[in-house]
């Protein structure tokens, strides 16, 4: 066989097989509840401490939290990020803690998960 030939019959064949790829499935975090307090630190500085209640009954994973300062007409004037320590277990609660730097504007914060992976098998 030709080189010309052997090539035609690879394309050909790699043509019919299927790609072989990640599927990825989104997650809803609705079994996955924020509850939080802030307390301010001096300056502009605040602590928010929090826990994070997982209803389901798989375990989660890689979670991170998002913690939002909001002015008086809703709008974000501060933002941050954390992640929750561990894996927290199916029906079970992990804490978290983290420091935000207030614009001074805020009138209330929001804390919601950001990201997260619930594991299978578990």
């Amino acid at each position: 066989m030709n080189r010309r030939a052997l090539l035609i019959a690879v394309l050909a064949f790699l043509w019919t097989v299927p790609a072989s790829g990640q599927s990825f499935t989104p997650q809803s975090a609705s079994g996955l509840n924020v509850s939080f307090t802030t307390e301010k630190a001096g300056g502009t500085r605040l602590l928010v401490f929090g826990e994070v209640r997982n209803t389901t009954n798989a375990a989660a994973d890689h979670v991170v939290i998002l913690v939002e300062g909001l002015d008086d007409g809703g709008h974000v004037v501060s933002r941050g990020r954390c992640y929750v320590t561990g894996t927290i277990a199916a029906r079970s609660s992990a804490p978290f803690e983290m420091r935000l730097l207030a614009a001074g504007s805020e009138k209330r914060y929001r804390a919601q998960v950001e990201a997260f992976e619930f594991l299978q098998g578990n």
